[in-house]
């Protein structure tokens, strides 16, 4: 298995759309008053203190045998991760503690869309136009197990990362995907 990058504090842009979508607000609402207040909080917080990652491996024949039912006839597959780090989850935490459900929910939601413009950033460096996870319909999320380990043997993390029990990954903001390699990747920003 070859490392085809790793990226560290790596904040690509979350648009407002889909922050928007993450926090279940209507995309031609704007943001008013409190709202706009820790929405805009929430991006200035992050930005100061999350460190969020990538990374992404050739995919070995553990998670090509895993992947393979969700990509037919596909031989070279790419495994991305990406997290939003642990730093917005613990200050996450710190808010609901404070009984500040509003900051915690905007700092959740703007962490999750963090993962998501990661790896949309993973799947244009190769060409991909989708990717699937554990989890997903028809593939038990305890598969994240072996995916983690692919990318431990690959020494592929550039941050922290464990699997619950359940198959759930820590830090919570945290996603394994697997997509089809369709081009070399292009190198790092």
């Amino acid at each position: 298995m070859s490392v085809l990058w790793q990226t560290t504090n790596d904040h690509p842009i979350v648009g407002q759309r889909d922050y928007k979508r993450f926090l279940r607000f209507p995309p031609s609402r704007t943001f008013e008053g409190p709202m706009a207040d820790n929405a805009a909080w929430a991006r200035d917080w992050f930005a100061a203190h999350a460190r969020p990652w990538s990374a992404a491996i050739r995919a070995d024949d553990t998670v090509r045998t895993l992947a393979a039912p969700h990509f037919p006839g596909v031989t070279v597959l790419t495994l991305l991760v990406a997290s939003a780090g642990p730093e917005a989850e613990a200050e996450a935490a710190v808010r609901w503690a404070a009984h500040e459900p509003d900051r915690y929910y905007f700092l959740e939601c703007y962490a999750a869309a963090t993962v998501e413009a990661l790896l949309a950033a993973g799947r244009r460096r190769v060409g991909a136009d989708k990717h699937l996870c554990p989890g997903y319909p028809g593939w038990p999320i305890t598969d994240n197990h072996a995916l983690l380990a692919a990318l431990r043997v690959a020494n592929a993390l550039p941050g922290p990362l464990t699997v619950l029990p359940s198959g759930m990954l820590s830090p919570k903001k945290s996603q394994l995907a697997v997509c089809a390699l369709c081009t070399e990747p292009v190198s790092a920003r």
